[in-house]
């Protein structure tokens, strides 16, 4: 079988001795080795070119080359060592140096050329030599003159919304040589949003990161950390509750769940093929994640150029109920806000021109939290559709005394005070502590509960942080071609 795994070997050579480098690359060219990179770097007396060579690993011939290395898992690190300088200063400091002793081999050169010894041969080589490093001090100027150019900190001024952070120990996952990798789960992941959801998520950058402990992974959106655990390669990941019977051994690692809040445990790949129940990889664990923090920050994520490539669907379709809509009575800021607000809770909007319709129908609404009632209601069939199981929807109801505990959250006596909420973290704890322990005496994962209208999306934005896989309904979107069937009250 072919082997597609490299060698490298480095070597350096002062960047004043252009023979030494000719040979260099000469010399090794023979051997069998291509030329990789090449960067220059400052010794304690001078400077050095770096030249990393590689060739395909030759398993059957013995080498006296002692720092080859493997590009699995070391390409990365010699990235680092060979990356540019961290900060603007630091390379324009770096420049002035070179120029400083730029000048310095000039005056040398200089000062060689005005001996009466010489002979032409070698005032010809000192006039080629000057001319040539005329030339180099001349591209060093050019460079510190682009380099404290304000226009250069405009480049810099851009950010990777997106990211991902994997730990040294984990990142064959993104290995591309494996079948099972981050790579291609993200992009699994990103069709199944735009197939159920009608969302796609923006591109997402993969770094290693040396902030992080073994095993560890964390999500950043905005350069804000949301997310961190471990996983573990060469595991597969259950949840507790799904292996009934099963004794954990000392191989296996018992975590919470930072998704559910479950007990997950990690077992070996060999001690599972037997297992009714299917386990996550880590790579699989890493992509419910994605998935599950790209719904849930939709706000965050989705931007204005998101939003416009909605709108440009319409305008191929029906360009009046753009015209109509935006901006008179619809701005772009409201347009995103109830397109998130529907995302973040399951709610597709693939259906994009039906959900403008609805819009136009309900232009004469008050508010942006009232025309998202409106259009949930228009949506109610393909809502309950997507959450009944069987034609039976299983819901959970408030009890009358929780909800005078939420509407107490509006307001107080006076008229001035109706449109300020008050929440009392503890009450809302309690009612989510409440709704947990009955969910899981029905064994539900997924609790659905009905509450009026006008609480419907305060209780999902406030419980929702409490209760994973949380599902708010109003009692109006129940429709009557599902079978309801009401579980108890909480």
């Amino acid at each position: 079988m072919y082997n597609r795994k490299m060698q490298y070997v480095i070597k350096s050579v002062p960047t004043d001795d252009k023979q030494a480098l000719e040979d260099l690359l000469n010399q090794m060219s023979e051997e069998g080795w291509d030329l990789y990179t090449m960067h220059e770097v400052e010794t304690d007396s001078s400077f050095d070119f770096n030249c990393i060579f590689m060739r395909q690993r030759q398993e059957e011939e013995k080498t006296d080359l002692d720092d080859i290395v493997n590009i699995t898992s070391f390409k990365y690190r010699m990235e680092k060592m060979l990356a540019a300088p961290s900060s603007p200063y630091a390379s324009c400091k770096e420049i002035q140096l070179k120029i400083s002793n730029q000048k310095e081999r000039i005056k040398k050169i200089k000062s060689q050329l005005e001996s009466d010894n010489l002979s032409p041969d070698e005032k010809n080589r000192l006039n080629n030599q000057m001319s040539d490093e005329l030339r180099q001090l001349d591209g060093l100027k050019q460079s510190l003159v682009n380099e404290i150019s304000p226009d250069a900190m405009f480049s810099t001024i851009k950010e990777e919304k997106f990211v991902v952070n994997l730990s040294e120990e984990i990142l064959e996952v993104i290995s591309m040589e494996a079948n099972d990798n981050l790579l291609a789960e993200t992009v699994k992941i990103r069709q199944k949003l735009a197939d159920t959801l009608g969302y796609v998520i923006p591109h997402i950058h993969f770094h290693n990161s040396d902030e992080l402990n073994q095993n560890e992974f964390s999500i950043k959106i905005h350069d804000i950390e949301l997310f961190r655990t471990v996983v573990f390669p060469g595991y597969y990941a259950f949840y507790k509750d799904e292996l009934k019977g099963y004794k954990t051994t000392e191989d296996d690692i018992v975590i919470t769940d930072e998704i559910t809040g479950k007990k997950l445990i990690w077992i070996p790949q060999l001690k599972v093929k037997d297992f009714w129940a299917k386990g996550m990889s880590a790579v699989e664990y890493i992509g419910k994640a994605i998935e599950t923090i790209a719904i849930e920050e939709v706000s965050d994520i989705m931007d204005y150029n998101d939003v416009n490539k909605y709108v440009e669907k319409v305008m191929e379709t029906n360009s009046f109920l753009v015209d109509n809509i935006l901006p008179d009575f619809m701005t772009a800021s409201d347009l995103k806000y109830l397109l998130t607000c529907l995302i973040r809770e399951h709610v597709s909007v693939k259906n994009i021109v039906y959900i403008f319709e609805k819009i136009n129908d309900y232009a004469g609404e008050p508010t942006k939290e009232d025309l998202l009632d409106k259009v949930r209601l228009a949506l109610s069939k393909h809502i309950i559709k997507d959450l009944a199981i069987d034609g039976e929807l299983k819901v959970i109801e408030f009890s009358d005394e929780t909800l005078d505990k939420v509407y107490g959250f509006f307001g107080g006596e006076d008229e001035e005070d109706e449109n300020i909420v008050r929440i009392d973290a503890k009450d809302v704890e309690d009612i989510a502590a409440k709704l947990t322990k009955f969910a899981k005496s029905k064994k539900i994962s997924s609790p659905i509960i009905v509450v009026p209208m006008d609480l419907r999306h305060m209780i999902f934005v406030i419980l929702s942080e409490f209760v994973p896989n949380l599902t708010v309904l109003a009692h109006e979107e129940l429709v009557s071609e599902c079978d309801i069937k009401f579980l108890g009250k909480v």
